[in-house]
Formats: C-alpha cells, structure tokens, sequence
C-alpha cells in the first residue's frame, strides 16, 4: 500500500492546525484493517503503530469496532471501511490531540514511501503513461485547472463529481439507512449525494430518483378528496407512486435467474396489478401522478388482489374509499417482499426525492404537498420496513417553514448539512488534484498554483472567510479565480487575479442570497442595499439609524409582511439568511446548525465577509457627510479599491481614501435587480 504524506501543518510559527485529506483517512483505515488482520499476515511497523493508536483512541466507535471484526476475518465491506473513515474525520475534530498523533504515525508511514512533491520550483508535473512525471509550464496549469460545475446533475455527467465526490457525515448516515430526511441550505450538497446515491454501485441496493417539476406540482395541488385534509390528501398520491416503484422492483427482481425458477403467486399478483393499470412500463412522474389522481378519484383495477370493486360504499367518503385501496395494493407489495424473503440477501430499494424546490410557492398548497410527502415517506418506512427506504433531500429554507402537528416526529430522521473549512479544504484539494491528474498536497495549492498570500492574509484562509460554508461557493470562487487569471493572460494565479474574483464572486453571492429566499421574503433584494456604503461592523442602533428612512416605503410597498419591519425582527432575519454574524467570545459566529438566534442582550453585529465587497462595506465603520445648509446626509466617506474590511490597495499615486457622495433619490426607486443599486441615506 502506498502512503501518501497525509497531515499537513499549517504553520510553523503559529497554533497549529492540522488539516486532512480524503485519502488521509482511507491510509490511516487501510494501516487499521493490516494490523487487526495481522493473524492473516505480517503487518509492518507503520501498521502497528497507527492501528495501536487509532483502536485505543477509537476501540468503543461501533464503525471502528466492526472494522476490527471484518478484518480479523478477512473481509472488510466497502460500506465498513466508509464508516471507519468518517469516523476517523469525525475524531479529529472532537479529539483534542487526536491529529498530532495521528500525524505523527502517518508521517512515519509515509516517509518509507513519499513520492516526489508534485510542483517543484520548475513548476507541477503530470504523470505519463510509464509512471515518471513530466513538467508542464504555469500557463497549461492554470488552463487545466477546474473545480467542478455548480449543479450536482450536470457536475456528475460532464464535471467533477464522480470522481472528486466527497463521503460526509450525511452521506454515510443515508448510506447505513439511520437518516432518511437531509436538509440543506441552497447548494450545500444534497443534490450531490442523491445524484452520487443514485448513479453510483452500492453494492445490493437499487435506487430510483423522483424530481417533480411545474406540471407535477400543479397536479398535486389541484388533488382534494372529502374527508381528508390536504396534505393527507397529498400524501395518498405520494404513497401510491411509492408503492408502483416497490412494485415493479419486485417483479424486475423476482424475473433474475435465482427467483425465475419458483414464481410466486404474491408477484404474479402484482404484475398483474401494474399491467391491468398501465403501471407495468416505466412512465414519467406526470402520467403516474395524474393516474394516481384519477384511480384515487374513483378505483384503480384491483381484481388482481381479489377484490373486484374497489369503491364498494358509496355513502363512504372519498378519502376513505381512497385509503382502503392503497393499503390493498401497499399489502400487495408487502406480501411479496416477505415471500420472496431475500430483502437483507439482496439489498433496499432507495426511493430518493430530490429538488422539491421546483414545486414550491411558499403558498398553503404547496406546503401542503411538502408535509404530504415527509408523511408517505414515514408511512412508507412502517409498511414496507427494511426493503424500502424512502430518502427525502429539503432546502431548510423550505422544511423550516413547515407547521404540521406530527413535525416532532421527524427529528430522529432528519440530519442538517454543515460543512467546515477543513472539509471545503478537502473538497478544493481533491478537485484540483483530479483536474490535473496529480496527488495534489496543500501546498502545491495554496503557494504554488495559487499564491501562498493575499493582502497578508493566507491564500486559503482568505478564500474560505469570503465564502458561505457549502460546496457551490467553494466551486464558484476558486473557478472564478482561474477564470479571471485565463482572462488577464497570466500564466498563474496572481493575488491581483483572486482580488478581481472576490468582487465578482461577492456581486454573484449578494443577487443569490435575495433569490434563495425571495419566495418567502420578495422584500431581502431592496432591504440589503440599505448596507450599501457602510461600515460592515454595526449595532442595533446604527441597523436601526439605517433601516429607519426607508421603514415607510417597506410598510407600504410589503403590507402583507410588516411583522418583519421592526429593526430587531430584521436583525433576526439577517442572521437566520447568514447576512449578518453576531459577536460571541472572542469572534463573530454566522448562523448554522450548531448556532442559536440572536439574544436579547447581543448588540454587536458584522456583516458577513462574502456580501462586503458588493456593498461597498470596505471597513468597520464610516462617518457621514451631512450638508451644513440643508442637515442632509449626502453620502459617506469609503475608502477607494478596496474590496474588504480592513485592508487597503492603494493607487500608486497614494491616494486611498475619497469621498463619494450618493445621490439623492425616493425610496420607492429602489430597485432590486442591480447590484451596483446605491440607496441614499433619506427619503
């Protein structure tokens, strides 16, 4: 087994920060899997030492554990060893200590076995075909270099995706089947892991993805049955496209050559189920809604299970007739699981809907849908138990806003996407190093590809703060840092390239944001630009100062959302969206799964580095210039070229700080499409 070198110090000088690659974690699991199998052969001294580390650290972790089981008997499962490296991950963030250590056992590992550094002052080297490394100049680097498209679908087919994916907490929780709800901000991964989930070969599992679209929404809207409510309503049609999915997996399994010789009469029964409804062929998401709308509407052909007319009462209500022919049909289903008895032999069906988003309004009717596919799902899991499994991927946004009485009941199934610096490193490693066909260590990154320094800032470091922690705004900025380099004609990335990027990256993030949670809140495109051209350190009462000329033309132009024209409940709104970080301990916290909201007595805010240059919010705090004739205030004094707080670029002439007076305008001209829209200071 090769050994890569694995952890990497960041600083020599400073508090040390230990960061870990993929591939780290896979070596130090490999080294534990040698050395709990040395009954079967001789482990090596680098072996011992990691494996004596990582199962006294780590002996009572239940992956670790059955690590150490599987390799004593000389099979190790794929899924075991993910969870084994997820744990290890896991371990070096809540450990204190734990990454020295490790580092120390892995650098010993990895010194019988380094390979040559991949740039080298000559510059990177890619390998050829017989294994030797080649050097290739700057300007062919920065050409090849790319991170991936923004989107999981089109980065799993033409990007970076497949290879480059990256095997979170959330990922091995869906994988091990104990969460079966993920929620996430926009571009946090969760499409990502459906599409890996999805096209990907775990072992016996099959899968099958679910993407609603306009014509499905609005046919889930319309659907009403007397005697239900809506979302139960909504959930009927749900739980009959999951039970066709169930049904024809059944039957597609049943037909392989270890079944084919015993035909039961349960799948018989079903198959003749899906062919008396039109089921039997595969069919787009629309048809089989709409048919589930009719048959739930009136009956679906049930002779197949015996029972020849399915609305039998006519005095019963409709939402009960349509109840008591899904549980035939989910019974049907059911029996033949059990019959054919081969579930834990031959894997779960993975039933994943994804980009829900595309059905929602914000409306009653589309919360309504949204509630009635979280309870087929649930109702899914108690009938038909571990053949299937029903995955559901939720922008929080959406889920956040849900109100329904069975919401606790979910928190078990639920787990939230957070990503760290730490992982984004790991995500920008890998991906660089895949696009490049290199092995790539930190610092052929960040000092060669990229410059080792911006504005006195490590180039990681800088990058990392001027972003939302989630993978599209990792694969956004650094894409657009090699863009602006090909488009300046350097022949690397210079520090005056990734400063160009930042403010275009930022114009990107600040439109974004309004868009992301314009459905609920259409006001967000307008508020934000009452912080254009301000200090980007604030308290409640220069937020308030702000807000307050324009407080009458939001009351009046959004009546229908005044609850959230008070200054402290738009506070609240711009941590919740991540606009604004409050000051806890020592530093500003943004909000995120682990971050509670605002307190009372918390009064220092900060706006968050990403959104700073966009608005012109260059430093911490600014003074006014008022017109001694009128007492108007005509602008604010900004500092010139500079594109985040705290740092300047002075021209060469010396002249960093001017005056930019704003032009007086009405409120009501606000616009909410431009992000170079400057706002005045009164109406």
């Amino acid at each position: 087994m090769a050994i890569s070198s694995t952890l990497v110090q960041q600083s020599d000088n400073e508090s040390s920060q230990v960061i870990v690659e993929e591939h780290c974690m896979r070596d130090a699991v490999e080294l534990v899997e040698a050395w709990a199998a040395r009954q079967l052969t001789e482990p090596s001294a680098a072996a011992i030492r990691v494996g004596e580390l990582v199962a006294a650290t780590l002996g009572e972790d239940s992956a670790i554990r059955q690590l150490l089981i599987e390799a004593t008997d000389g099979r190790v499962s794929p899924r075991t060893r993910l969870r084994a490296e997820l744990a290890v991950e896991e371990a070096l963030d809540r450990l204190p200590g734990f990454d020295v250590r490790l580092n120390t056992a892995l650098r010993a590992a990895a010194d019988s076995a380094r390979t040559p550094r991949v740039a080298e002052q000559v510059g990177l080297g890619m390998t050829s075909g017989d294994g030797s490394t080649a050097p290739i100049d700057q300007a062919q680097v920065v050409h090849r270099l790319y991170f991936g498209r923004d989107d999981a679908e089109h980065d799993m087919a033409d990007g970076l995706l497949r290879e480059g994916f990256i095997p979170t907490t959330a990922y091995s929780e869906v994988v091990t089947g104990r969460k079966n709800l993920i929620i996430g901000r926009k571009g946090s991964g969760k499409s990502a892991i459906c599409m890996h989930l999805a096209l990907s070969n775990l072992g016996p599992n099959k899968s099958c993805l679910i993407t609603p679209d306009d014509a499905v929404g609005e046919e889930l809207r319309r659907f009403e049955l007397d005697g239900l409510t809506a979302p139960s309503a909504k959930a009927l049609l749900w739980r009959y496209v999951f039970a066709i999915h169930a049904a024809r997996h059944v039957v597609q399994h049943a037909g392989d050559k270890v079944h084919r010789r015993r035909r039961l009469a349960s799948v018989s029964a079903l198959e003749r189920f899906l062919r008396d409804n039109g089921e039997i062929t595969e069919q787009s998401l629309y048809h089989r809604i709409a048919r589930a709308s009719r048959g739930l509407l009136s009956s679906f052909s049930l002779e197949a299970f015996g029972v020849k007319v399915a609305a039998s009462a006519n005095n019963t209500p409709a939402g009960v007739r349509a109840s008591r022919q899904l549980d035939v049909v989910e019974s049907g289903v059911r029996r033949a699981f059990e019959e054919l008895g081969c579930a834990d032999e031959h894997g779960t069906l993975l039933v994943m809907v994804d980009q829900l988003e595309q059905i929602w309004s914000g409306e009653a009717d589309s919360e309504s849908l949204i509630i009635g596919l979280l309870l087929a799902g649930k109702h899914a899991a108690l009938v038909y138990g571990g053949p299937v499994r029903c995955v559901l991927f939720l922008r929080s946004d959406i889920y956040d806003v849900l109100e329904f009485s069975d919401a606790d009941k979910f928190h078990s199934d639920e787990i939230r996407l957070d990503w760290t610096v730490r992982m984004l490193h790991q995500l920008a490693l890998t991906r660089a190093s895949i696009a490049l066909g290199q092995r790539l260590q930190p610092a052929d990154l960040w000092g060669g590809i990229f410059p080792a320094m911006i504005a006195g800032e490590r180039t990681a470091d800088y990058l990392f703060t001027r972003m939302l922690p989630r993978p599209r705004d990792a694969i956004q900025f650094l894409n657009q840092c090699r863009d602006t380099a090909l488009a300046n004609g350097h022949r690397h990335i210079s520090a005056a390239d990734v400063v160009d990027a930042t403010l275009v990256f930022s114009r990107w993030k600040l439109l974004d944001l309004a868009k992301e949670y314009g459905t609920r809140f259409p006001f967000l495109s307008s508020l934000l630009t009452v912080f254009r051209d301000t200090g980007y350190e604030l308290t409640r009462t220069s937020i308030a100062a702000l807000y307050q000329p324009f407080q009458r033309y939001f009351r009046s132009r959004y009546d229908m959302y005044a609850e959230f024209f008070d200054p402290d409940a738009i506070i609240e709104l711009l941590y919740a969206v991540g606009f604004l970080g409050v000051h806890r301990g020592q530093n500003y916290v943004y909000a995120g799964t682990i971050e509670t909201s605002i307190r009372p007595f918390e009064s220092s805010f900060c706006v968050h580095p990403c959104f700073r240059p966009a608005l012109g919010a260059t430093q911490p705090h600014v003074s006014t210039i008022v017109n001694d004739a009128t007492g108007n205030i005509v602008g604010n004094v900004v500092q010139a070229a500079t594109i985040s707080g705290g740092m300047s670029f002075a021209s060469s002439a010396g002249a960093d700080v001017v005056l930019k007076p704003k032009p007086k305008r009405r409120p009501a001209e606000l616009t909410h499409d431009d992000p170079d829209e400057t706002v005045v200071d009164q109406p």
